[in-house]
């Protein structure tokens, strides 16, 4: 029997682990998942009567696959179709977003708005032509030079805690809202629509009860179809033999340890702890470098208990300006009811960090603190309206592409070549910044590769991440 080993319960590990049981009704699939249910990043929060994704994570992919894939996991019962209302708070004034033209020019005048549109302009005659080399060229060939220092530069800034001429140009491809403030300028003067793919939702599907119920479905058909799912159970190591991953080492709640045997091993951890579990079995200081240089930026999640039924009437709300340590909110009870009791809601704050820079280095505590401050000073709430805190830390949430990120990932994909038993997939284990319906997909491919090149998949899997280079994230 082919014992397959899958490292992470996420929805990439439990989609791979499914697609195997398709395929293969008669191998032995183990999923490991250090948590104490399955999920990963797709989990729902509870704090006594709140709950709150780990984000907010709608239900939509222009993938046909998942499209197709979807309704067997969320059933129409289980839907909920909620608006899109979304708010940018910019120098003291809630902008409707995407920006309202008329908005924009009520507010910032007519001299200033034809200011950005005249550098919007500008920057498209000025541009050379050719790749922008880092993010912050991407944004002012896209937008200007103008709304580019106002709201572009500051806000990547922030979120990434990088220079935006260190990141990569790649990160406006699959990030960057078409609806931003250059473009809203430039509509004013031109009105002509460009019509495609659409980038901004102005209204999305939502899981009654959290994303975690698409997650349970995912689990359920596993285990129906013979798998097994052991949680409370980290992967703390591999074991290499002959060129071969044969060993998982394993961590479980009990403080204990223990070793299984294993022929395929699917991972899903972060792609840099994976390159440093092989690096004694096979040294490569280049590929241990270019792990080492890949960076992840860490998320807090600040829940804050509101003593009225409704924090504000958005899905969202962005704050691109430095005065406020977070990034953005979102409220659940604004996409399903029952994430909040009656008369009491729980608005969810986004910080973001380097692992080893403050915010992320402060206790809960003052981090709660600071954002109190922030939405008391920006005119959303009384202070004696603000009831408990809860604080909830994400390591690796979001793969930092720096301008050097591509030519480090493909030196550790290389190097993983070498374990030909042995494939690395989904947010984490292919340092791709990407959404659920996209790490569905990419566990599925990894369980097909596996399938067909029965302990010998790691070349073909890892010529073929072109695959996924389409990936776009729609706001």
């Amino acid at each position: 029997m082919t014992r397959v080993a899958i490292l992470g319960a996420g929805v990439t590990g439990l989609g791979a682990a499914w697609r195997l049981l398709e395929i293969h009704p008669g191998w032995e699939v183990t999923v490991f998942e250090q948590g104490d249910r399955p999920g990963g990043l797709a989990l729902t929060w509870h704090e006594g009567e709140f709950a709150a994704d780990l984000g907010p994570h709608r239900i939509y992919t222009e993938l046909p696959e998942i499209e197709a894939l979807l309704p067997g996991l969320i059933s129409r019962e289980q839907t909920l179709i909620v608006p899109r209302v979304s708010q940018l708070l910019l120098e003291g004034h809630f902008y409707t977003y995407p920006v309202k033209p008329a908005e924009l020019l009520r507010h910032a005048g007519p001299v200033r708005l034809a200011g950005l549109a005249a550098s919007a302009m500008a920057a498209k005659l000025r541009w050379p032509g050719g790749k922008p080399r880092n993010f912050g060229e991407a944004m002012i060939a896209a937008f200007g030079r103008a709304t580019y220092d106002l709201l572009l530069e500051p806000y990547a800034r922030k979120v990434w805690k990088t220079p935006p001429r260190e990141v990569s140009s790649e990160i406006a491809r699959v990030r960057v809202s078409a609806g931003g403030i250059g473009q809203m300028a430039r509509r004013v003067f031109n009105r002509k629509e460009q019509h495609g793919s659409p980038s901004a939702l102005n209204q999305f599907t939502y899981a009654r009860g959290g994303v975690e119920e698409l997650v349970k479905s995912l689990a359920t058909r596993v285990r129906r179809a013979g798998g097994r799912i052991m949680t409370s159970t980290r992967a703390s190591g591999l074991i290499v033999a002959g060129g071969r991953v044969t060993q998982v080492r394993l961590s479980h709640s009990s403080e204990s340890s223990s070793t299984i045997d294993a022929d395929i091993v699917i991972s899903t951890i972060p792609l840099t702890e994976l390159a440093d579990w092989l690096q004694p079995f096979i040294p490569d200081s280049e590929s241990a470098q270019a792990a080492h240089d890949l960076a992840h930026i860490g998320l807090i999640l600040v829940g804050l208990e509101i003593r009225r039924r409704q924090f504000s009437p958005n899905s969202w709300i962005y704050f691109p300006e430095e005065n406020y340590i977070f990034n953005r909110a979102y409220e659940p009870r604004n996409f399903d009811e029952s994430m909040a009791p009656p008369g009491r809601t729980m608005p969810i704050f986004e910080v973001t960090s380097r692992l080893n820079d403050a915010p992320w280095s402060r206790a809960d505590a003052d981090i709660a603190e600071n954002v109190k401050t922030g939405i008391v000073a920006a005119g959303l709430v009384n202070r004696d309206e603000i009831g408990q805190a809860f604080v909830r830390r994400i390591p690796h949430a979001y793969p930092l592409y720096t301008t050097r990120y591509r030519e480090r990932l493909t030196t550790v994909c290389r190097y993983l070549r070498r374990f030909p038993n042995l494939v690395s997939t989904g947010r984490q284990g292919l340092f791709n910044h990407n959404n659920m319906d996209h790490s569905i997909l990419m566990g599925l491919r990894a369980a097909e590769c596996a399938a067909a090149n029965l302990g010998n998949a790691a070349q073909p899997w890892y010529d073929n991440l072109g695959q996924f280079s389409h990936f776009r994230i729609v706001d």
